[in-house]
């Protein structure tokens, strides 16, 4: 069910990223682990579910403030019990859309529990 929401979910963030010149949609698997004000935006900062490294931080820009509050929810899980999120994760330059890629402007635009 969580799975079927997700895809539902990026294949909304598509379809309204096809009028957006070059966005490019992926997911990432971690443990949330902090947030910080950057600029007026949030950083959201995750260790990576494969590696258990800290992964370069993603952005909660102005117009999904809204994901504050499940990001606040998934530090506090992940702080409990290492409880993992699929982060959906809007790469705003259109290169590299891997984890790790070292962008820092790349956009949260969507969070879900993984387990």
């Amino acid at each position: 069910m969580r799975t079927q929401l997700l895809r539902a979910a990026i294949g909304v963030c598509m379809a309204g990223s096809a009028f957006e010149a070059q966005a490019t949609i992926f997911t990432c698997s971690g443990v949330v682990t902090k947030v910080a004000s950057h600029y007026g935006n949030f950083e959201v900062r995750y260790n990576s579910e494969r590696f258990g490294a800290q992964m370069e931080p993603v952005i909660i820009y102005d117009t999904h403030t809204y994901l504050l509050g499940p990001v606040l929810k998934a530090i506090e899980a992940g702080q409990n019990s290492g409880t993992v999120y699929n982060l959906v994760i809007e790469n705003r330059d259109g290169r590299d859309t891997r984890c790790h890629d070292g962008e820092s402007n790349n956009a949260l635009i969507g969070i879900s529990k993984k387990y």
